[in-house]
């Protein structure tokens, strides 16, 4: 039994020695296993570590690489128009309610000197962060134990403004340190002076130094003195606290201690500090020049809102044109007359050089808001040069060649001329210099209506958008609108291509902003074929208008200049227009009112040439005329008497230069040899006198109807002798026969089917079928007839004479009586 407890005891011993033994070697295996584990996650957590410090690495490399946007500023810019010298002319704010202007990298030398010295001395000298600064600013502090000197350069500054200024605090600093070193690895120390300059606030809505300049002194930043530019460079530090007119003593105290360093450094002498000192602060801010109102509204209206243009404008001229047309404008309100408009352009670049869109008038009655530049108005006479030149180019006339002025009818148009008189036949380049209306009525129906109005089209009028039919003859009086902006662009080519044998685009803008001509120009261009010779015969003419109130006796004073210049008044005394042509320069004018409201005495002549001459007396005079291209030209002997080619019995001749194409015209149609009797020295023929008993002679013979009102103005014209009784029977008999109405007799007038009064074709013959046959009824002149001799009449109820006379005088008389409509 013992043996058995002392056996089992001892087994018991055993296994719990084995089972000791096996939990300390497990214990052992697990410190081990523990120890392994806790190597090998300590491996894994270094490279863990340092993969996440090498992708931290990146990603902050990546961040700092990208961290500025491509554009560090997308804030919309006021639209600044500047003219040809880089002078401001107007501006329009920002959309965003800012007086900020486009920004620039070229900075005053001054302003920068004074905002180095006032923000940050080292500012060459760093590469975005000046630890000496932020020491400095760290001491400051201390001192005041408040937040008195961030220590930011003016890197920081600028990325600070580039995120809208956040919030002041430790992390923001960090953050604008390292947006600092980023934008100075990418710029260069003037692109982040010009950056700082352009987007810094200057107190009020004024940001960046040009806006701030113009708003706060009037002028460009360039033209500021030191005072000036130390008042702008310390308004930055604290914009919405100090600006012109709040805290004056701040400001000033301010600007006078940045002198001071200014002085100390010997960067400005003693008497330059001391005027400095003497200089007042602004006020307030000041209106920005509206030298061209127009033009920048215009031009934002064409793309180019938010943008610095470029103009061709000159300032000078420009400020010229627009007191001119005010000192006029006051004399014309008086009846009442309000709106005006003046372009004045560079023949040889083709550059706009003044604009004035219209008056600026105060107690104005209408808008003067409007652009008459491109507004479209009745172009009254301005148009005919452009027939004149295209009828010489056409070979349908001589710039001498007698045109008819006469009662005319076309239809139902019967044109008039402005004074109600006739002249019989006036030289072509004379009825062009007086602006006569029926003899280029006549010329145009000549020439074509249809031609014409697509010449006009190559010209480059763009408001001629009807068929040519829907103005009829009257396009050449007014019938159709214009702007005086395409008017200007159509005189300019003429002027281009005669001077200079080819034409440019008219431009508002300076070589640096006109990349490509527009399309409408090119088409112009490309379209633009009028003959050189005849654009000088046209200039020419243009040169014999009487000057306003000098009666045609310019010439004889030593200041006047050789102008080609053209009138037009519209129907109603609505517009008025004037432009003059030199070889240097185009002037055009218009007068008027902007709501179409017609007055007496608003005449080209009166209200806009005055204008047009003072506009020229303002511009350098041209030495020289237009030279003329006389390879496009040619000696021909032509009539004196009928302006035509002379033919062979052209008793009183002149050999001329004229355009090549004038060979074409017909020979003098005038000048024919009559027969008259030896003894009586009256006409007559084979058929009533013996051929030995006559006298063969040269005679000028016109038309009746041109002959009845010619010889009141020529007393030196001779009408031609009378037939000798005998003879005249003979004549008249076999000339001339009327078919309809036969004499005394009675005739009814038709009604139409809509129940209008209709018409009644009256019908003559003649032996000659060509010769022409002028109409009368009851001594008025109704037109006349050629080949077909028909004319629709539709006459009163009444007796009434009819008159017929053929070209040679022959005519025939009878009388008849309407007695009414006939259903």
């Amino acid at each position: 039994m013992k043996l058995n407890n002392f056996m089992f005891n001892r087994n018991a011993c055993a296994i719990a020695s084995a089972s000791e033994q096996r939990r300390k070697e497990s214990a052992k295996g697990a410190i081990k296993n523990f120890a392994f584990k806790y190597r090998a996650n300590k491996v894994l957590i270094k490279k863990i570590k340092r993969i996440t410090y090498v992708l931290s690495l990146i990603a902050f490399t990546i961040w700092y690489v990208n961290c500025l946007p491509d554009r560090l500023f997308n804030d919309s810019t006021c639209t600044v128009l500047l003219d040809k010298n880089g002078n401001l002319l107007g501006a329009r704010i920002a959309a965003d309610g800012q007086w900020r202007f486009s920004p620039t990298t070229k900075v005053p030398a001054r302003f920068e000197k004074c905002l180095i010295e006032f923000e940050d001395r080292n500012f060459y000298g760093h590469y975005g962060i000046s630890i000496r600064g932020i020491g400095r600013a760290i001491t400051q502090n201390l001192k005041k134990q408040k937040v008195v000197s961030g220590g930011s350069t003016l890197t920081m500054q600028l990325a600070r403004i580039m995120r809208k200024n956040p919030p002041r605090t430790v992390r923001e600093k960090v953050l604008e340190m390292i947006i600092a070193t980023r934008l100075e690895t990418r710029y260069s120390k003037k692109e982040i002076m010009g950056y700082y300059a352009s987007y810094a606030p200057f107190g009020n809505n004024v940001v960046g130094l040009d806006a701030a300049a113009w708003r706060y002194f009037g002028r460009s930043a360039d033209k500021l003195s030191w005072a000036e530019s130390a008042t702008l460079a310390v308004l930055p530090n604290a914009p919405g606290l100090i600006y012109p007119g709040k805290n004056h003593k701040r400001l000033l105290d301010k600007r006078n201690r940045l002198l001071k360093r200014l002085y100390d450094i010997k960067e400005i002498d003693e008497t330059t500090y001391q005027l400095a000192l003497s200089e007042p602060l602004p006020d307030k801010p000041l209106a920005l020049p509206r030298e061209s109102p127009h033009l920048l509204s215009r031009l934002i209206k064409e793309g180019h809102k938010g943008k610095t243009i470029h103009s061709s404008i000159d300032v000078n001229l420009q400020q010229k044109a627009t007191a001119i047309l005010q000192s006029h404008s006051e004399r014309l309100q008086e009846n009442k007359i309000y709106n005006g408009s003046v372009i004045i352009t560079s023949v040889k670049t083709g550059k706009i050089l003044a604009y004035v869109g219209n008056t600026s008038l105060e107690d104005s009655e209408q808008s003067c808001d409007v652009d008459c530049i491109t507004a479209p108005r009745s172009t009254g006479s301005i148009l005919k040069p452009f027939l004149y030149a295209k009828c010489l180019e056409d070979g349908q006339i001589n710039p001498t060649t007698l045109i008819p002025d006469v009662p005319t009818q076309f239809g139902s148009f019967s044109p008039k001329n402005f004074a109600a008189s006739y002249d019989g036949a006036v030289p072509a380049n004379k009825a062009l210099a007086r602006s006569l209306n029926i003899p280029m009525v006549r010329l145009l129906n000549e020439y074509g209506l249809e031609k014409f109005h697509r010449d006009l089209k190559n010209l480059g009028l763009t408001t001629l958008g009807k068929p040519a039919k829907h103005y009829g003859l009257s396009l050449i009086l007014g019938g159709a609108e214009a702007k005086l902006w395409d008017l200007n662009n159509a005189y300019t080519y003429l002027a281009q291509e005669l001077r200079y044998d080819e034409i440019k685009s008219v431009s508002l803008l300076s070589e640096e902003d006109q990349r490509h001509k527009n399309k409408k120009e090119k088409h112009i261009i490309e379209n633009f074929n009028t003959n050189r010779a005849c654009i000088y015969s046209t200039f020419e003419a243009m040169v014999d208008v009487n000057r306003p109130d000098e009666d045609g006796n310019w010439r004889a004073f030593a200041s006047a200049q050789k102008i080609a210049w053209k009138t037009g008044t519209s129907f109603g005394f609505r517009d008025a227009w004037a432009i003059g042509v030199t070889p240097d320069y185009v002037v055009s004018v218009w007068v008027g009112n902007a709501d179409g409201e017609g007055r007496p005495g608003l005449t080209g002549i009166k209200a806009a040439a005055p204008l047009l001459f003072d506009v020229f007396a303002q511009l350098p005079r041209s030495q020289y005329w237009f030279t003329a291209p006389k390879e496009e030209m040619c000696k021909t002997v032509i009539c004196k008497e009928s302006g035509h080619r002379a033919s062979d019995i052209c008793e009183s001749a002149d050999t001329v230069w004229v355009p090549k194409t004038c060979l074409n015209t017909t020979a003098c149609p005038y000048h024919k040899v009559i027969h008259l009797s030896k003894k009586t020295l009256q006409r007559v023929d084979s058929e009533c006198e013996n051929v030995y008993a006559m006298k063969h002679v040269k005679w000028f013979v016109l038309p009746p109807l041109i002959e009845k009102y010619y010889k009141f103005n020529h007393p030196n014209y001779k009408e031609v002798p009378d037939y000798k009784p005998e003879c005249l029977a003979r004549v008249s008999d076999r000339a001339i026969a009327l078919l309809y109405p036969k004499p005394n007799g009675k005739i009814y007038v038709p009604v139409e089917i809509d129940g209008n009064t209709g018409r009644t074709v009256f019908e003559a013959t003649h032996r000659n079928v060509s010769t022409k046959i002028y109409w009368h009824m009851d001594n008025e002149f109704i037109g006349e007839t050629s080949e077909i001799h028909q004319m629709a009449l539709n006459p009163s109820v009444g007796k009434h004479k009819l008159m017929l006379v053929d070209e040679n005088g022959i005519s025939v008389t009878v009388k008849f009586e309407a007695l009414g409509r006939m259903n």
